[in-house]
């Protein structure tokens, strides 16, 4: 069986288990009566999110799964109880077999899982709730407008989400990263990773243990950090000592105390910089542990320039599955609905990476690939339906015929292209931009 099925099954025998209680609980004493929605009820409804209003979204999700009629503030007062996290776990499960019960669909580089992290600042209900739990954006045009950091740690090649956290917009990147490597490495343990970064997330302290603990990244520098040694290199590649300067560790003395004694005793960080011409002739430079003999100067260009899949998936993020397009101001139920469909984008994509080797592309004139939009619309149209047939058969039924719709919806991959970015006035409705649910 390959994974797109296996995942599906799993997850369905997971979220209607006994033990999807305990994971759902935030409270011992919650759901432990029975109740017109239950737990397994609010995991499907809230994956089954198409961003409208409350009412219109319960109302919908009852008549389609024929449940007893609900108000909206019964419903509410059910998903205040119910731990935002058992989506992450439910993902993060999934995650965690296909990387250990699948190496024949692993994708890797060298051996490697390549991932990037990466973050987006988004608005959310913008309310006296969460002004105060979140911090605020504010400047001449801004207003007063309240704001999330959502952060992604994503595999690059294998177009999975698999790490999500959400914090005040301000909140530190870096720690933000350290968290998602933490959580990532439980779970992928039978591949070494190498992480990319862009350059807000260059950190010496982050480098430093990198180095020693032997943890892989590739990070593109900030022309105005370490740029004694940028302006010394002699060639394009070069291993570059990065020494000592007051300036660069005076706040590690409380922060990273281990740092600040290992240069105070005259050490250096010995680390490899590459330098990038890009298509517009300017020069990025590179920095990374990655062995010469291992990596070429090329295989760096290719790896870095790999870090833009973490972008396109924002966009379909979104735009396209309206993540951010939240139903409520209360903290639990915003991450409930992030968390959820961060899983069910893993779960487009596993399908999607599957089906994408099914496509025959001797017949056509351009290299073919599954158009993501569609598919995220047949996926919120038929998802929960899936996950709720309890007849296997069926069940199997209803996942040909998303699999078929998702397959036989391909766009031409049109590489090479570099128009010239124009600061224009977006049509909010264009026409080759419209949603799919």
């Amino acid at each position: 069986m390959k994974y797109k099925m296996y995942n599906i099954n799993r997850l369905k025998k997971e979220i209607d288990s006994d033990s999807i209680y305990g994971q759902c609980r935030k409270n011992e004493k919650y759901f432990t009566r029975n109740r017109k929605l239950t737990p397994r009820d609010l995991i499907y409804y809230t994956i089954n999110n198409r961003g409208k209003t409350t009412k219109m979204e319960l109302y919908d999700f009852i008549e389609q799964f024929e449940l007893k009629k609900v108000s909206d503030v019964a419903l509410l007062k059910q998903r205040e109880k119910l731990d935002e996290n058992v989506f992450k776990t439910l993902n993060q499960n999934s995650l965690s077999d296909f990387y250990n019960l699948f190496p024949d669909e692993v994708k890797t580089f060298k051996g490697y899982i390549i991932t990037a992290i990466d973050g987006s600042d988004c608005e959310v209900p913008n309310t006296p709730t969460t002004r105060e739990k979140y911090q605020t954006i504010t400047g001449k045009n801004a207003g007063n407008v309240a704001r999330i950091k959502l952060s992604n740690c994503y595999d690059l090649l294998n177009n999975y989400v698999l790490d999500t956290e959400i914090e005040e917009y301000k909140h530190s990147e870096i720690d933000l990263a350290n968290k998602h490597m933490e959580t990532v490495e439980k779970f992928i343990t039978k591949y070494p990773i190498i992480s990319i970064r862009d350059r807000g997330y260059f950190s010496l302290s982050y480098i430093f243990h990198s180095i020693k603990n032997n943890k892989k990244f590739v990070i593109r520098l900030n022309k105005n950090f370490l740029k004694q040694e940028q302006k010394a290199m002699k060639t394009d590649d070069e291993t570059v000592e990065i020494k000592y300067q007051y300036d660069r560790i005076r706040n590690y003395i409380n922060i990273d105390p281990e740092l600040y004694e290992y240069y105070e005793n005259g050490n250096t960080i010995k680390v490899r910089f590459v330098n990038i011409k890009l298509s517009t002739g300017e020069i990025e430079t590179i920095i990374t542990n990655l062995e010469e003999e291992v990596f070429t100067t090329d295989d760096i260009n290719y790896l870095y320039q790999l870090r833009w899949k973490i972008e396109t998936s924002y966009a379909y993020l979104k735009e396209s599955m309206k993540v951010t397009n939240v139903s409520s101001s209360k903290d639990c139920i915003i991450r409930q609905e992030i968390y959820s469909q961060m899983m069910v984008y893993n779960i487009m994509q596993s399908i999607v990476n599957d089906l994408e080797n099914e496509i025959e592309q001797d017949n056509y004139k351009h290299k073919m690939k599954i158009n993501i939009n569609m598919a995220i619309g047949f996926i919120k149209r038929l998802l929960v339906k899936i996950l709720v047939e309890d007849d296997r058969k069926e069940r199997e039924k209803l996942s040909e015929q998303l699999f078929n719709n998702i397959l036989n919806n391909i766009v031409p991959i049109r590489e090479g292209r570099h128009n010239e970015r124009k600061s224009i006035v977006k049509n909010k409705y264009h026409i080759n931009k419209r949603k799919s649910f």
